[in-house]
């Protein structure tokens, strides 16, 4: 995408998207602590996608003062929905990576706490991904997946299985011996 496509794809959208969009980023998240907390995390991921259209829709009946205007135009209302949905998807990323203050101490943490969130307890993540992060360092063994289980088996949320610690263990494993080769 060139860089006159992409400022052509924000002016036909305009700044009616934006605000949705920043009004769906922080619905998103307030429902994340509320409503989808014993959500599962996959299901969590098309939230801005359906709130996102839901406002649209409701704009667009509003500024046209007609939902026959939104049911006629129902393609065009889920396309700039989507669009908002995606946006919204976006902003949370950009806040993710470059705004919000992280307290873990060092890359590892960091990437452990954001792996392990919504399987462990919020209040819990960076005490747990500190206790990780020293088990796997002083693992002398090659056996920090099991030890990766282990802790997070004591500390798990009620519904994440068995199985979704083990592949959590291993996929934590693999993320840092990753990080580490780079």
């Amino acid at each position: 995408m060139t860089v006159i496509q992409i400022i052509d794809t924000f002016t036909f959208y305009g700044l009616d998207i934006f605000a949705l969009a920043a009004v769906t980023c922080a619905l998103v998240q307030i429902l994340k602590l509320t409503l989808f907390k014993k959500c599962k995390k996959k299901l969590v991921t098309l939230a801005p996608f359906i709130i996102g259209s839901i406002l649209y829709a409701g704009y667009a009946a509003l500024v046209n003062l007609s939902f026959v205007f939104v049911a006629k135009n129902y393609v065009s209302v889920l396309e700039h929905g989507f669009s908002v949905g995606a946006l919204s998807t976006l902003m949370y990323v950009w806040y993710e990576q470059f705004l919000r203050d992280g307290k873990a101490t060092n890359a590892t943490e960091g990437v452990i706490a954001t792996l392990i969130e919504g399987y462990v307890p919020n209040e819990a993540v960076e005490k747990t991904a500190a206790e990780i992060a020293n088990a796997i360092e002083r693992d002398v063994t090659g056996d920090g997946a099991k030890k990766t289980a282990d802790i997070l088996a004591a500390i798990r949320a009620d519904d994440v299985t068995d199985g979704d610690v083990k592949t959590l263990a291993r996929l934590i494993i693999e993320t840092l011996a990753h990080m580490h080769t780079l």
